[in-house]
């Protein structure tokens, strides 16, 4: 039952993410790659939910791992079963340098507090190489405020009733997005994600004090320098 309940739960998060457009995302990585010059023959994609990402890198590169805490998620990929990883980003268990770490959707908004933020990014400098790059998005809080109306919504799919109700606390900088889930058989789940919305200038001062440094920071999906009234940034680092 405890597996059915997960396959389920996690259909509704990748229905509710279908209207991503995963190729232009895939796009903008790829536009990322080659202004840095980095060499692309080593991926490694952090929270890769269900990995629909790189159903769009696949016959780009030459090897990509696709990580995520959530083993159900892992299961609907359609990379085969040698490039899945099962783990914690804060405990990465790789023991091989990567050219490129990447994660996307705001997945390092998950991280709490700033000593597992400081903890991750020490975890990223273990893993790449001297000429590597990480990049991944967070969301800040204008985005939070802007698209809370939004993220307040049910809906029906494969049988599976939905809703799901979003805020946002200011004083305390976290984003809730609580899911009711009412199961075929009638039965009903509940969760809570939480997303911390760090300062803006927050990210800087953790990277540097773990041994890397910011080469980049755009607002997500363009090469413009992000500020601190971006609403979702895309961060490029590298080893000091």
């Amino acid at each position: 039952m405890l597996n059915d309940l997960y396959k389920y739960t996690s259909l509704i998060y990748s229905h509710l993410m279908r209207k991503i457009d995963y190729s232009d995302w895939a796009q903008y990585l790829s536009d990322i790659f080659d202004y840095t010059n980095v060499k692309t023959d080593t991926i490694l994609e952090l929270a890769c939910g269900n990995g629909t990402l790189f159903n769009h890198f696949k016959r780009k590169f030459e090897v990509i791992i696709l990580s995520d805490i959530s083993f159900c998620m892992l299961k609907q990929s359609e990379s085969g079963k040698t490039n899945l990883v099962c783990c914690d980003m804060l405990k990465l268990p790789f023991h091989r340098k990567f050219n490129v770490v990447y994660s996307t959707f705001d997945s390092i908004n998950y991280i709490m507090n700033e000593k597992d933020l400081g903890k991750f990014f020490r975890g990223i400098k273990r893993i790449i190489g001297d000429e590597a790059i990480m990049t991944f998005d967070v969301s800040l809080e204008k985005n939070s405020i802007k698209n809370l109306k939004h993220l307040n919504r049910k809906g029906k799919f494969k049988g599976i009733r939905y809703t799901q109700e979003s805020d946002y606390r200011a004083s305390q900088r976290i984003h809730y997005n609580h899911f009711t889930i009412m199961l075929p058989d009638g039965s009903i789940v509940k969760e809570t994600h939480k997303q911390k919305i760090f300062d803006f200038f927050t990210y800087f001062e953790v990277i540097e004090k773990s041994g890397l440094f910011v080469q980049d920071c755009f607002d997500a999906f363009s090469f413009e320098d992000a500020d601190p009234e971006s609403e979702r940034v895309q961060f490029i680092l590298r080893k000091q």
